[in-house]
């Protein structure tokens, strides 16, 4: 009996995945046989009996599924699949290899072909009601990844009526439902993780750029056998004619009377197509030239007397030699300042191999240091919210004090929203709080702070010797030095008033030593609580409308503490809806979780519907200014996304492989600006979300890609330079969410140093520091409604973000808010380079004369 083996790979972060595979070791050619999706090995044990004795058949476990680990669970997308089966292949040293795949595993086998070294190793294919053609998920994995009572893998706990109803979804014919498969798929269910790696991969599985996929199997020239079941309700026969029309020279064999999974419904059948296509004639020579969409790794054959962290660091070894870092690629324009840092930065480069580590992440040291402003500060937007449970408040005191009672709960429920900023020696930290406390502030109409209304976290023991007064006293005693700081620096503001108030709690006489304890207790907690002010809509329609679109005024209405949230609600007159404008500090947190955040509270609460945007171009979507500090200033404005959008699906469709993937919203509009004179030369910042580990999504890494995208133009071919440039920020993208790239590598060094060096580099060298990390910005929450741009210190030529692109408007069209911050020149440039690329970015893709 052949018995069960494991394979152990490691990632780019030293983390080790075992494969579970079955290996008959028999002399002739290998045969890969890769499953489907919620499958594993056993899926074939009912065909192998009908396949020629003399192959090597390799039945293995896909990463997620089976007996395979289960230890990275946002990590299962076809891809991650694909990566982890080309090493396989690699580890295990097969050549003139036949790959056989089912379903997903079939999709495995088309997208493993686009690693050269892996296609040199393949003789042959076997596709069995592949998936790899839809662009909608079948809904029986739809229902596999909803958290409904509709998924039978939450709805029930035996796992052999589960197994049992998911190969019912599979077969033609309920009758051929084998007792002993269902045993089987129900003994794997049982492992730790397998529930909750199923719905993960649920969630993950789709080819996003069918077109370029489809393309990709043109250039095949590798025997093909097709497989399909007739009655396949999972995936239709109209995929395999697809999968028969791209693959030139395949054979579409059809079964009568079979569903989604031949192998398991039909064995016979299936095993003799098969085993007629193994003992066929050799195969076709490969082609000479091959498009890789996936870089290629060397062969690693496995050495099974060494340890695992041999092996682990020789894997790791390879994924680095497929990429050599070289920190001169940040640098475009030389001059004294770059070549002074960059022999700075080699200097942490050794003292990294040396063993210094930094103690935190570089994107979050980094951001203590130069987004320590108020107008660094970020704000998303959340319109239409049902905020009461019951019955609908009837007045303005009810209605706040229902929505405050809510907010706080969704606050306490949610740790990734217990941060605050904590001050420090020429930078911020951040720190966990305890308390989630929400503090009201009531103002006049000329911004003046009338008076703090604290409401304490219910859930927290509050003060045994501090009495009401006390309490009001410190409350006056804030509004006095809150109302005498209005015109400070915006630097200055929070750290000064909270000086200024501790030692008010240390010096005021009257209290006990205990009692003064709770006092200065008492004061922390203010300074870290949320901050809310309500306001209340005109009953005039239009003015309504307006007015429910109009960014508040931050620099009146803000948070004068430490804390993360700062909130501006607003009440519709009947008090049915309200809109949220929540203001988030940068140093403890990021955009995209905060936006996920945000989206999950609209989901729980549920809202009343879209608020649409005026049209683009209209009086009244007519930009917005407002003075941000430190002579700056933010612009809101409306543009309509459409034309852009609708010329990025031609692009994909015809140059996807040339690009490398797909023609993103960021890198359009960047090479879009770079058509601007003002952004010609600049170099840009963009944010990337890593999650290198996994780790809870509020507390996930950023790094950051930089770019120049005026080095790629040619006005002769500006088509050509711009695919390159896609090509090359594709790339950028891809190695910095791995942690391989150069703008990862500068972040970790950088928060090696102390911040002193920072300040001294930035003060001294401006020009040389915006070589390294660009001089502008942009970011993109797709799932925003309205992001108010933050700006740091170091973009001295200014920043932007863009929300939602096909927001409905009133006229029945999309549009999106985007949102610039700084100087007026500055802000006008951003308005005008939007502008141009939405209407006529066609123009920017065709020869100038």
């Amino acid at each position: 009996m052949i018995e069960r083996r494991w394979l152990e790979q490691a990632d780019e972060n030293g983390v080790i995945t075992r494969i579970a595979y079955f290996d008959n070791e028999a002399a002739g050619q290998p045969v890969l046989l890769i499953h489907g999706f919620a499958e594993f090995s056993c899926t074939w044990e009912p065909v192998l009996e009908y396949l020629p004795p003399d192959f090597r058949y390799i039945r293995l476990d896909v990463k997620g599924f089976g007996y395979s680990s289960k230890n990275d669970p946002d990590r299962l997308s076809l891809f991650d699949f694909t990566r982890s089966t080309a090493d396989f292949i690699r580890s295990l040293d097969l050549k003139d290899l036949v790959l056989i795949g089912h379903s997903m595993g079939g999709a495995i086998s088309s997208l493993i072909l686009n690693y050269s070294d892996v296609r040199s190793r393949v003789d042959k294919l076997v596709l069995i009601d592949s998936a790899g053609m839809f662009e909608q998920v079948p809904a029986f994995i739809e229902t596999l990844a909803a958290m409904s009572h509709d998924n039978p893998l939450l709805r029930f706990a035996n796992e052999d009526l589960m197994a049992y109803l998911i190969m019912q979804q599979a077969y033609a014919s309920e009758m051929k439902i084998s007792q002993e498969l269902v045993g089987a798929y129900a003994e794997a269910m049982r492992l730790p993780g397998s529930r909750e790696c199923v719905i993960a991969a649920a969630r993950q599985f789709l080819i996003p750029n069918v077109p370029a996929f489809q393309q990709d199997l043109r250039k095949l020239r590798l025997p093909t056998l097709i497989i399909w079941g007739a009655q396949d309700r999972i995936i239709p026969m109209e995929d395999g004619e697809k999968f028969h029309d791209c693959i030139a020279g395949s054979r579409l064999e059809v079964l009568p009377e079979c569903g989604h999974s031949p192998q398991e419904e039909c064995p016979e059948e299936t095993g003799r197509l098969i085993a007629d296509f193994l003992l066929d004639a050799p195969p076709a020579p490969a082609p000479e030239t091959s498009t890789e969409l996936l870089p290629a790794k060397a062969a690693a054959p496995v050495v099974e007397s060494r340890s695992l962290r041999e092996r682990s660091m020789d894997q790791l070894r390879q994924l680095r030699d497929v990429y050599k870092l070289r920190m001169t690629r940040l640098v475009d324009r030389w001059s004294f300042g770059t070549i002074f840092l960059l022999g700075f930065i080699k200097v942490l480069q050794l003292l990294k191999k040396l063993g210094m580590r930094a103690e935190e992440n570089g994107w979050r040291k980094a951001t203590g240091i130069f987004l320590r402003s108020e107008y660094s500060k970020f704000v998303l937007s959340c319109f239409r919210l049902n905020y009461y449970h019951g019955s609908r408040p009837d007045n303005p005191v009810s209605a706040r004090l229902e929505l405050i009672h809510h907010l706080g709960e969704y606050i306490r429920n949610h740790s990734q929203l217990h941060w605050s900023a904590s001050p420090g020696w020429f930078r911020l930290g951040r720190r966990k709080v305890w308390f989630t406390d929400v503090a009201e502030a009531f103002y006049d109409r000329t911004g003046e702070l009338l008076w703090i209304e604290m409401h304490f976290d219910p859930g927290r023991e509050n003060f045994q010797l501090l009495d009401t007064e006390a309490v009001k006293a410190v409350m006056r005693e804030a509004v006095r030095l809150i109302n005498n700081l209005r015109r400070h620096d915006s630097k200055e503001v929070s750290r000064r008033f909270s000086t200024r108030l501790r030692r008010w709690a240390r010096k005021v006489p009257g209290y006990s030593y205990a009692a003064r304890f709770e006092l200065k207790n008492l004061v922390e907690r203010l300074l870290t609580a949320t901050f809310i002010h309500c306001e209340f809509l005109p009953d005039d329609p239009v003015a309504l409308n307006a007015r429910r679109l109009a960014t508040p005024n931050l620099r009146k209405y803000r948070n004068p503490g430490w804390g993360l949230l700062n909130v501006i609600a607003r009440f519709t007159p009947d008090f049915r809806e309200v809109d949220l404008w929540m203001q988030y500090h940068h140093v403890p947190v990021d955009g995209m979780p905060m936006q996920e955040l945000l989206a999950d509270l609209k989901h729980n609460w549920g809202n009343f519907g879209t608020l649409p945007f005026p049209p683009a171009g209209s009086p009244a979507a007519k930009p917005e200014v407002q003075y941000a500090g430190n002579r700056l200033f933010r612009c809101r404005f409306f543009v309509d996304f459409e034309p852009l959008l609708a010329l990025r699906r031609e692009l994909n469709e015809k140059y996807a492989t040339l690009m490398e993937g797909p023609a993103t919203v960021a890198g359009m509009i960047i090479w879009g600006m770079a058509q601007h004179r003002f952004f010609r030369n600049g170099k840009m910042l963009f944010p990337v979300d890593t999650d290198l580990e996994g780790r809870n999504p509020a507390e996930r890494e950023l790094s950051l890609v930089f770019i120049r995208a005026g080095r790629y133009f040619d006005r002769n071919n500006p088509l050509s330079w711009f695919i390159n440039f896609q090509k090359e920020f594709n790339r950028r993208l891809w190695r910095t969410r791995r942690g391989e790239s150069e703008s990862y590598e500068l972040l970790e060094l950088y928060s090696m140093i102390h911040p002193l060096f920072y300040q001294i580099g930035h003060r001294l060298m401006p020009e040389a520091m915006s070589e390294f990390v660009g001089s502008m910005g942009i970011s993109i929450l797709r799932d925003s409604e309205i992001f108010i741009s933050p700006l740091s210190d170091l973009q001295i030529n200014g920043f932007m973000t863009i929300s939602n692109l096909t927001q409905p408007t009133e006229d029945g069209k999309t549009a999106g808010a985007v949102c610039a911050c700084g100087t007026r020149d500055q802000i006008r440039f951003y308005r005008e380079a939007m502008e141009n690329l939405a209407a006529g970015y066609r123009s920017f893709l065709q020869p100038r004369v």
